[in-house]
């Protein structure tokens, strides 16, 4: 896939974002990873397996480590998974979010004495390369998604049914758990926008070079298409999906406050 990209982005201006952004993500997750080890969840997990009347004393003993191999086992685990298959996801997004508006504005830029072929056939690559995308990871973006809705709603309403309060080592979990739907969302949404967008450039060819309408029409109807990035093949992912997400959060996250408050 990363060879296609290379090959396209030859004629496209890129910007090169991938150090910082990667970086910015190996710092949140270190900050993760700190806060996990001094927030009151460890601690609070600690004391039961102290107290516990489950469990001899002899057991204890080595139980008592369960907090910190939960904690080195979920940083592992972030640092092997979610951070490359985030990454990877979103920087593909990204790349093809510019081959999209390069190819839209060599449409805008076109006049009958250029070539339009190049731009039909980059097109048309970038379209199979989003297919590619969507059809091996689709179901891994829906699991992100999930995975970082499910750590907010902790982060933000979960620690309330254990009493544990508000603690200022929860910013940098929310910020994890942020980026992690934020890295795939919006990208993704950019990305949809502008294939869309392209795609109606690409649309306005025949009336460009009416020289070559007809031979236009007929590649427009036979190879011109879309293919947009979805959740697990269910939702396609678009801005709005964000504001669902939220408002989602929101409505759980008040009802089982709710609920814990009656009880």
């Amino acid at each position: 896939m990363f060879s296609k990209i290379t090959m396209l982005s030859r004629w496209a201006k890129i910007p090169n974002i991938n150090h910082r952004l990667l970086w910015l993500y190996v710092c949140i997750t270190f900050a993760y990873t700190i806060s996990s080890f001094y927030g009151k969840e460890r601690i609070h997990l600690r004391y039961l397996i102290e107290n516990s009347r489950y469990a001899s004393q002899e057991l204890r003993k080595y139980f008592i480590f369960i907090p910190e191999m939960m904690i080195i086992l979920d940083s592992i685990t972030s640092a092997l998974v979610f951070i490359p298959l985030t990454g990877y996801y979103g920087f593909v997004c990204l790349y093809a979010k510019f081959l999209f508006n390069s190819v839209e504005k060599r449409v805008r830029d076109l006049n009958k004495h250029c070539s339009w072929i190049p731009i039909i056939h980059s097109y048309i690559e970038l379209i199979a390369l989003i297919k590619s995308l969507d059809d091996y990871l689709s179901f891994s973006a829906f699991i992100i998604v999930l995975s970082g809705m499910v750590g907010l709603f902790y982060v933000n309403f979960g620690i309330t049914y254990f009493s544990l309060g508000s603690s200022p080592y929860n910013l940098p979990l929310q910020i994890w758990f942020s980026a992690l739907v934020c890295m795939v969302i919006l990208s993704a949404a950019a990305s949809n926008r502008a294939q869309l967008a392209a795609k109606e450039a690409i649309h306005s060819l025949p009336s460009k070079i009416p020289r070559y309408y007809f031979k236009l029409e007929t590649i427009r109807g036979k190879y011109v298409g879309d293919a947009l990035l979805t959740l697990w093949k269910i939702y396609n992912i678009d801005r709005s999906l964000f504001l669902s997400a939220i408002g989602t959060l929101l409505t759980y996250g008040m009802l089982f406050v709710t609920i814990v408050g009656h009880t």
